[in-house]
């Protein structure tokens, strides 16, 4: 029992870790603040954005976990 559900854990860990890491590209490709080149410009601003992204990745990852 215990290494099923250390398996199975691992697993989910991963999958989560996956689709954000998915997430998080594509709001980088999607939003054109989200660039390098704005990073550099306006470091702040892209902090911001990057942190309301990532808790909204996050949201969206407890959010699949919790329906499946």
């Amino acid at each position: 029992m215990k290494n099923e559900l250390t398996n199975h854990l691992v697993s989910v860990s991963i999958e989560a870790e996956n689709r954000f890491n998915t997430l998080m590209k594509q709001y980088k490709n999607s939003y054109k603040l989200l660039s390098e080149k704005n990073k550099k410009d306006n470091h702040f601003e892209w902090v911001k954005l990057m942190n309301n992204y990532k808790n909204m990745a996050e949201e969206i990852i407890l959010n699949e976990l919790i329906y499946v």
